[in-house]
């Protein structure tokens, strides 16, 4: 598909820029709503623990007495981590968005993210100072406006997302100083775990790949993410099963087998208990 979009003219003689349009905006890859607006189905929805959510919102006076001014803060949120977060009484946005909107070739950026976002374990809330809540407000004019044009990109608007980003670990700069050992184990962790969850379910693959033993490997994860790695791994294969009990065309026994289940009668069992429900029963309670 070619668009053309004038940009200047001469007398007599419009000039014409032909451009393909491409890297089109995946609104399943980002997400932006008002918290006011914000449906409540997106906090239900199965592959929320996929993405990377930053909630950023103010308190006015009179809903905390005690504060003078209204404040700002934000709530970023890290993948697998689905906790559940009040927007009542709070006015600001929700932005969602996938690891694609990383730039993971640039690693210390990147780290740098992972990091912001797993500051405090469950989630990070970092209280923002004036002149980045002013800087903040530009920024989210653009990527809005980004997000909601005919001809936005993904390119723009991931641009656009990691000069805000930028904004966020700026201030919070001295957690970075001397960076976690362990915290980057763990990011290190969460890259493998995605590349490999369907064929390595062993603490063995990880532990080695990362060279350190399972059993300090297991605590690392304990530690900075509040979970095992085996409930980790775990966690990885349920929200892949859902999604393509969801989003595909596959039979249950199909699925299984894509999942590296050599039987789908333990598939079934698996998801039982991890979700309460069967496959089958899953798949009813969220038909397309």
């Amino acid at each position: 598909m070619r668009i053309s979009r004038r940009l200047f003219h001469l007398p007599g003689k419009p000039v014409y820029l032909h451009m393909k349009f491409t890297h089109r905006i995946d609104p399943e890859k980002f997400l932006i709503y008002e918290l006011d607006n914000c449906p409540e189905s997106y906090f239900q929805r199965v592959n929320r623990e996929e993405y990377f959510e930053l909630i950023w919102f103010s308190y006015k006076a009179n809903i905390i007495p005690e504060m003078q001014e209204e404040r700002q803060y934000v709530y970023l949120i890290p993948p697998f981590r689905s906790v559940p977060i009040s927007v009542k009484d709070k006015q600001g946005y929700l932005i969602a968005f996938k690891r694609d909107y990383l730039e993971e070739d640039d690693k210390e950026y990147a780290l740098d993210v992972f990091n912001l976002f797993n500051i405090q374990g469950q989630y990070a809330l970092i209280p923002l100072d004036p002149d980045t809540a002013g800087r903040l407000v530009h920024l989210h004019a653009l990527i809005d406006d980004e997000y909601h044009h005919p001809l936005g990109t993904y390119l723009v608007l991931k641009s656009l997302l990691k000069v805000f980003l930028l904004n966020l670990i700026r201030i919070n700069q001295h957690a970075f100083l001397n960076q976690d050992i362990n915290q980057k184990r763990v990011y290190q962790f969460i890259l493998l775990m995605d590349a490999h969850y369907q064929t390595e379910r062993k603490a063995s693959f990880y532990a080695d790949k990362l060279g350190i033993s399972q059993k300090r490997l297991n605590q690392i994860l304990v530690e900075k993410m509040h979970k095992t790695l085996t409930q980790l791994l775990h966690n990885r294969v349920i929200l892949e099963a859902k999604r393509r009990l969801i989003n595909s065309d596959h039979t249950i026994k199909e699925i299984a087998y894509q999942l590296n289940f050599e039987d789908p009668g333990y598939f079934s069992r698996f998801f039982k208990k991890q979700t309460g429900l069967t496959p089958e029963k899953f798949k009813t309670a969220n038909p397309d």
